[in-house]
């Protein structure tokens, strides 16, 4: 199966991936490069492409991945053209820190209510706490996201922190 990329004038987004909806076709008639053609020239005039903008017509095998998935869609937003989709690997690190800060934000949420809670108390437990709280803090600047594929980017974690 194959789709079209194309690049995307919309921040930060590299690319923009149009998908021709070969399952819900009414073009039966149509073989797979006509049907290709024939969504190329309606995302034209429909302005999904720009009528003077470069396209890719790219078979699901040669995406990052090999496929398209779930798990391959991970970094999208750092796919790139360069002679053949690949992953601005500086852009996936952004992505993936950003997902990262995104749980680490909402750990830092519930430890605001434990730090409240324990200076009610007033048990002493509030100085663990903080400690705690301010290691979800520094996250961003200690952990170290430096890979050689998006594959070992998706699995680098923070020890402690959950994955969502």
């Amino acid at each position: 199966m194959k789709c079209i990329l194309t690049p995307n004038p919309n921040a930060p987004y590299n690319l923009k991936r149009i998908m021709p909806a070969y399952e819900s076709l009414t073009l039966g008639h149509l073989s797979e490069d006509e049907l290709v053609e024939f969504v190329i020239a309606r995302s034209k005039a429909t302005g999904s492409i720009a009528a003077d903008a470069s396209y890719w017509i790219v078979e699901h095998s040669d995406l990052p991945g090999g496929s398209l998935s779930e798990d391959n869609d991970y970094f999208f937003d750092a796919w790139e053209w360069d002679d053949g989709a690949m992953v601005n690997m500086t852009k996936a690190r952004g992505i993936q820190m950003d997902k990262i800060r995104a749980v680490r934000n909402k750990e830092l949420a519930k430890k605001d209510i434990e730090f409240m809670k324990a200076l009610e108390a007033d048990d002493g437990s509030s100085t663990v706490i903080a400690v705690e709280k301010q290691a979800l803090r520094d996250i961003p600047q200690t952990f170290d996201l430096i890979t050689d594929t998006p594959e070992e980017l998706k699995q680098k974690w923070p020890e402690g922190l959950p994955k969502e």
